[in-house]
């Protein structure tokens, strides 16, 4: 018999934990490609292949995690597990200071992997014993600790690539790890469990609609960060962007993001709402638009804010609603973490298609902005449904 916690975890240690392995994240999947093309030459077709490549493995790790999980119950705690990956993790960052591709490829592709598996255990601890205002709660500030470390990880890569210090950023994920398993320690070996009775009453029949709304907008998110993250440094070099400032700028959208989430953490008005992911929505393609064709820093900023408004909305109604409907369970976390593989390798995808028909990347752009609009019709029409049933 697990021996399963009374009460959930508590806000610091998995707030902690998660604020750290997010320093590390935000290096990892934002900062690589400044890595890349700055000390090992990556051209745009590079980038965008190993961003593929991410994005397939991290999707393919998500949907399997709670099959992992149940695989591991009879030899180790949940608990075990997620220090294990922290572990492995911390192991692998510093083999990017031997100056070899092969490593590089190894190093990025493993560590994103055992994200995908990262994330869905932590998510499950998270929302466990926890319904209602209560998850929402736990959701809101677990949001703001992990979007803020991003952000955060991100801009740190400017100044550090001024120095010509950018080949430390990811092995600065062996002191980040270590400090989260310091964190670990607090959490039981088991969540508590999940009182089915008390999930039914606070999951209204509009959700399940609701979530198929965001699970359709919310991998149209990370398909336009998986797009623009790989062509985001060549488009500061065509407007003109000083390098020590393209990163800091770069983290506009996570700064964005993250004001995003600390209104609707603090607000009830969005909370069944079809409208809210409409709007967010609407932000992340007009935003993306934007950015992309924008002549100058400025006009680039307003667009990668509004792309970081409707992206971290869109996100924070998944997750929640996901883990609402899910029951809190590792499959629910894993199948969110899945739909952001799926949006980081879709984007790469078109992008390495239009570049191997010759088509150049204003084609790929195009692509791109044909699928968020696909996405956007798409979630309309699932918000309209979850509308009907809350009139009903």
């Amino acid at each position: 018999m697990q021996a399963e916690s009374s009460t959930p975890v508590r806000a610091f240690p998995i707030g902690g934990l998660t604020f750290l392995c997010s320093l590390g994240t935000g290096i990892l999947w934002n900062a690589l490609y400044f890595i890349a093309e700055s000390e090992y030459g990556f051209s745009e077709r590079d980038s965008l292949l190993l961003a593929f490549v991410n994005g397939i493995l991290y999707t393919v790790v998500a949907v399997n995690a709670g099959r992992v999980v149940r695989f591991l119950e009879g030899r180790m705690s949940p608990r075990a597990a997620l220090g294990a990956v922290l572990l492995v993790q911390a192991l692998l960052a510093p083999l990017v200071l031997i100056p070899n591709l092969t490593l590089l490829w190894f190093a990025a592709v493993a560590m994103t992997a055992l994200g995908a598996l990262q994330w869905p255990i932590v998510q499950h601890y998270l929302a466990s014993g926890r319904h209602g205002r209560e998850m929402r709660n736990a959701i809101g500030w677990w949001n703001a600790s992990w979007m803020a470390a991003t952000a955060i990880g991100l801009a740190l890569a400017g100044p550090l690539e001024s120095l010509g210090l950018m080949r430390w950023a990811i092995p600065s994920l062996l002191l980040t790890n270590a400090g989260a398993i310091a964190f670990l320690a607090a959490f039981p070996k088991h969540p508590p469990r999940h009182d089915s009775d008390t999930h039914a009453m606070h999951v209204p029949p509009n959700y399940r609609s609701l979530l198929g709304a965001a699970r359709v907008l919310h991998p149209m998110g990370y398909l336009v960060i998986g797009a623009l993250s790989p062509i985001l440094p060549y488009l500061f070099n065509e407007i003109g962007t000083a390098e020590a400032v393209q990163a800091p700028i770069g983290a506009t959208w996570h700064v964005a993001r993250f004001v995003a989430v600390l209104i609707l953490w603090r607000t009830a008005f969005w909370h069944g709402r079809a409208a809210t992911l409409v709007v967010a929505g609407l932000l992340l393609s007009l935003g993306f638009a934007l950015a992309v064709a924008a002549p100058s820093e400025r006009l680039l900023i307003v667009g990668l804010a509004a792309l970081g408004l409707g992206q971290g909305t869109i996100y924070y109604s998944a997750i929640y609603y996901g883990l609402a409907v899910g029951g809190a369970k590792v499959e629910a976390g894993g199948m969110h973490e899945a739909l952001v593989g799926a949006g980081y390798f879709i984007g790469p995808a078109l992008g390495l298609l239009s570049l191997s028909a010759g088509l150049g990347t204003p084609v790929f752009i195009g692509m791109v902005l044909g699928a968020l609009a696909v996405g956007f019709f798409g979630a309309v029409w699932r918000a309209g449904r979850a509308n009907s049933q809350s009139i009903a």
